[in-house]
């Protein structure tokens, strides 16, 4: 049976759109409902080709190709294919090899007649053209932007393409929007004895690692166990995870009682993502998996 399959860049998702729905590429300034948009994204699809869907395959980057607790959300939704790179510099690697090495796999097996690719790299080219020339259409979803001067696609990858279908400005709108927590945010107190003051930011990525970290030594009982107790952290436990904490911000959490909330909270997701998740492990080579 002919089928498509749609394959979204996250990270230029998230920084085109952010920019042209929400002013910013920020990705920690935005907030996306990501059930709504890859489902309506499928659906557009599947209207335009008139075909049923075989899968989403959701790329994007992550710290050590470990997947954060909002990766392992999306992961979790239905027909979604969650592949991680690397992050270096606060910039994605890998993600683009990952991107032409799926779509080169599912077209040298047959499994898609039709493939739709949201994304906007020149690296992304090759493998367009070689899933082309064996016997799969692909057409690339754009993301307008604010100035008509403006490209945030490569010209060569929208020429060779299919098709370029632009995802109008009021669909994008609905599933991104500026996060507005941040805004309602108390002033913080002044820094205790010189020392530097951590933000929530930082304390909840911290406290995130941690959760990975501790998560990935403990059997499934140890884990049922701890989740068993919510939402309080046991004594010698809770230390542990300030002290990492401070560790990795430089800053103390002493009378802060503001981010140790966030930071146990960001603990908690954390855990409770892992153990409902199924596990995701780094890419492997092509040799190794199928389609």
């Amino acid at each position: 049976m002919d089928r498509f399959a749609l394959f979204i860049d996250a990270g230029h998702l998230l920084a085109e759109g952010g920019s042209l729905c929400c002013n910013t590429k920020s990705r920690s300034a935005i907030s996306c409902n990501f059930s709504g948009l890859v489902e309506e994204l499928g659906q557009l699809c599947e209207n335009h080709c008139g075909l049923p869907i075989l899968r989403i395959y959701w790329y994007d980057g992550a710290r050590d190709a470990i997947p954060t607790p909002e990766q392992l959300l999306i992961a979790q939704l239905p027909r979604i294919k969650l592949r991680l790179g690397r992050l270096s510099g606060g910039k994605q690697k890998g993600v683009d090899s990952l991107i032409v090495r799926d779509l080169m796999t599912l077209a040298r097996e047959r499994a898609v007649a039709t493939a739709f690719l949201l994304g906007g790299d020149e690296d992304l080219r090759e493998g367009m053209l070689a899933a082309q020339e064996m016997g799969v259409a692909v057409n690339v979803l754009g993301i307008p932007t604010t100035l008509a001067s403006l490209a945030n696609q490569a010209e060569t990858l929208i020429r060779e393409a299919d098709q370029h279908i632009m995802l109008p400005t009021a669909f994008l709108a609905k599933f991104l929007t500026l996060r507005s927590a941040a805004a309602a945010q108390p002033s913080p107190p002044p820094a205790i004895s010189g020392q530097p003051l951590p933000d929530s930011a930082a304390v909840t990525a911290a406290a995130r690692d941690f959760a990975i970290t501790w998560h990935a030594g403990r059997r499934h009982d140890e884990v049922a166990s701890l989740i068993a107790g919510a939402p309080v952290i046991p004594k010698d436990l809770d230390v542990s995870l300030v002290r990492s904490i401070q560790g990795v911000v430089g800053g103390s959490l002493l009378n802060r009682d503001d981010l140790r909330k966030d930071a146990r909270a960001a603990f908690w997701t954390t855990i409770k993502a892992l153990a409902t998740s199924p596990v995701i492990s780094p890419p492997v080579s092509p040799r190794s998996t199928g389609p």
